[in-house]
């Protein structure tokens, strides 16, 4: 098997990779989110939100607000490097020799 055909099966992109990076962000961050938004109903830590320091249960609805926020920019992130990769991929397959 040449070194060709070994990397085209890498170079496909699966279906729906975008959503499947969201949910995973957002499964890993909720946690978190959780824990925190706890440590802010029980220690009365604040949440900084505008430059303001925010108290309660506006605190915890702003933090179970961010997690959504912050896995989606994560999951972008993730996306958009692994577009890039894919590319610099293909463009190296494409530039290796058939094997007869």
């Amino acid at each position: 098997m040449s070194l060709k055909n070994i990397l085209s099966k890498y170079a496909e992109k699966p279906s729906s990779l975008f959503l499947r990076f969201f949910i995973t962000f957002f499964c890993a961050s909720l946690p978190f989110a959780i824990f925190y938004a706890l440590l802010i109903a029980f220690a009365g830590m604040p949440v900084n939100f505008n430059d303001k320091d925010i108290y309660g249960i506006k605190a915890i609805v702003v933090e179970i607000c961010f997690a959504p926020f912050l896995a989606l920019m994560f999951a972008l992130f993730a996306y958009l490097g692994f577009s890039l990769g894919n590319f610099i991929l293909k463009g190296f397959i494409y530039f290796l020799p058939d094997r007869k």
